[in-house]
């Protein structure tokens, strides 16, 4: 199991304390943080700790500790999530079916309302929460296959993962989950939401939704995830209309926003060349899975 944190010391007491007796052996990813998470994790000799040297971000430290994983699956679970009792057991079930790459839990608010449900998108390729704020009261109770496994507490099947490469650790935050999801469906693969694995997630406490880092990362991240996943249509329409959807944010909403969105775009388009050899790459039916999954 991953967990990866960046200072956030604060945060690990809960999420090491749910999860330990869950039985799997826990790798925490330090992103060379500056807070007493040193202190905190010396507190855990079960734990193994792997030191970055940079802040590599969620996905980058994700990618560190896979690296070093021979099991069977790989399980990540953010350092802001705490898990109910039996919830690995319950998670790992959907994968007697062979077809199935990867896992998604149900992800509780911390006032018990619904966060996630596993994942959808949006007729633009925004990734969306299935059931965010519903109460839970059973209506997000029923197995299924979904777009993409929220990486918050998703387990993925090893064999699967080095198969289509892993995860991309230069998305940092944000769409990783969903790029490597469309991935494992283009290469065949299924992902699932399993609801009786449940986990109490506070929301963005790691990196906070609405922040200016959130909009740059969640901005390019998706339009680099449909580049590589998208068909054509799809990906051209997501970058065309990103300009006037930026001019609309300065006007409406916020410069400082419009500016991270601007720069998010020029991010994007220097990663464009690497992004295009990836597609390349990356082989599968895109139409199906575009027609499967945007809504």
């Amino acid at each position: 199991m991953v967990i990866v944190t960046w200072n956030g010391a604060h945060l690990l007491p809960d999420c090491l304390d749910a999860v330990l007796p869950e039985g799997a052996p826990v790798v925490v990813v330090d992103n060379d943080s500056v807070d007493d998470t040193a202190e905190v994790l010396a507190r855990y000799p079960a734990v193994t700790v792997l030191t970055s040297p940079v802040n590599a971000g969620f996905a980058g430290g994700v990618a560190l500790a896979v690296k070093q994983i021979t099991t069977e699956y790989v399980v990540l679970l953010n350092n802001d999530a705490a898990v109910k009792q039996g919830w690995l057991a319950l998670l790992l079930v959907p994968f007697v079916d062979d077809r199935v790459g990867a896992v998604c839990s149900k992800l509780l608010l911390p006032d018990g309302r619904v966060q996630s449900a596993g994942g959808w998108l949006d007729a633009i390729g925004y990734g969306r929460d299935r059931g965010f704020g519903d109460p839970d009261d059973g209506r997000w109770d029923a197995p299924c296959d979904v777009a993409y496994a929220t990486g918050t507490a998703a387990a993925y099947r090893s064999a699967a993962l080095q198969a289509i490469g892993g995860i991309e650790a230069r998305y940092f935050l944000y769409y990783e989950d969903v790029e490597l999801s469309l991935r494992l469906w283009l290469a065949g693969w299924h992902v699932r939401y399993e609801p009786a694995a449940v986990v109490v997630h506070q929301h963005s406490a790691s990196t906070g939704a609405g922040s200016l880092r959130h909009t740059f990362y969640t901005e390019r991240n998706r339009l680099a995830m449909l580049v590589v996943c998208g068909t054509p249509s799809v990906a051209l329409k997501a970058i065309a209309r990103f300009p006037l959807t930026t001019l609309s944010v300065a006007r409406g909403e916020s410069r400082a926003k419009a500016i991270a969105r601007v720069r998010a775009l020029g991010s994007f388009l220097v990663w464009l060349p690497e992004l295009l050899t990836r597609r390349h790459r990356t082989t599968g039916d895109r139409a199906a899975i575009m027609q499967r999954w945007l809504r």
